[in-house]
């Protein structure tokens, strides 16, 4: 299972997410999340993480939200980053590869579902399926109903986001079999990227 973990802010957790088998580690430049980071602390990271992990197969992800697509070229060019996950309202046909956040609503059905991920993996290299909340573009903690999502969660390139952590990934893995899933505030404590929690979590979805 191919696992990200966002919200990385230092070059400590970085590495414990990368050296624990993360395959993706994720930065946050949205202004109204707590996880915002500066590029230039990003570059800095990135540049890092080439010098100590010179090997290194993670990919690193810029997250947006109602940015121009100016401004997202601008920023991943100057962070260095893989890739650019986008969760804000626009879309964008860009030639960085690029991860397309699907927020799921309690009145989506299935089909409205999987004709939204289908349409969006024509356009993406992959898509985030995350809980929707109306003043929040993510980062909700909260985890939407994956039974009527049943139909994408096991699609390659789809990654199951919302309200994971170490007590219900096994239940997620067990009734669904994704992809992928992305984890931020469920490997923290007191608001805090915790080791320990980045661990186990990374331990228990790929086992």
């Amino acid at each position: 299972m191919q696992v990200k973990i966002c919200g990385i802010k230092n070059i400590e957790h970085a590495i414990v997410a990368i050296e624990s088998g993360a395959d993706f580690i994720g930065f946050i430049f949205v202004p109204e999340s707590k996880r915002s980071t500066d590029p230039t602390e990003v570059f800095k990271i990135i540049n890092s993480l080439k010098q100590k992990l010179p090997d290194m197969r993670t990919k690193t992800v810029g997250v947006f939200g109602n940015h121009t697509q100016q401004e997202i070229e601008s920023l991943m060019e100057h962070s260095a980053l893989d890739i650019a996950q986008l969760c804000g309202e626009e879309d964008f046909n860009i030639e960085i590869p690029t991860i397309r956040q699907i927020r799921i609503k309690d009145t989506d059905s299935s089909e409205a579902i999987l004709d939204t991920v289908q349409k969006a993996l024509l356009l993406h290299n992959y898509v985030i399926l995350d809980s929707f909340h109306e003043k929040k573009l993510g980062g909700t903690g909260n985890i939407f109903n994956w039974d009527k999502a049943k139909n994408v969660i096991g699609l390659t390139n789809v990654l199951v986001s919302g309200g994971l952590n170490s007590k219900n990934i096994e239940d997620l893995k067990d009734r669904h079999q994704p992809y992928g899933v992305d984890v931020s505030s469920g490997v923290e404590t007191d608001g805090v990227k915790d080791t320990g929690k980045i661990n186990e979590f990374i331990k228990l979805a790929k086992k």
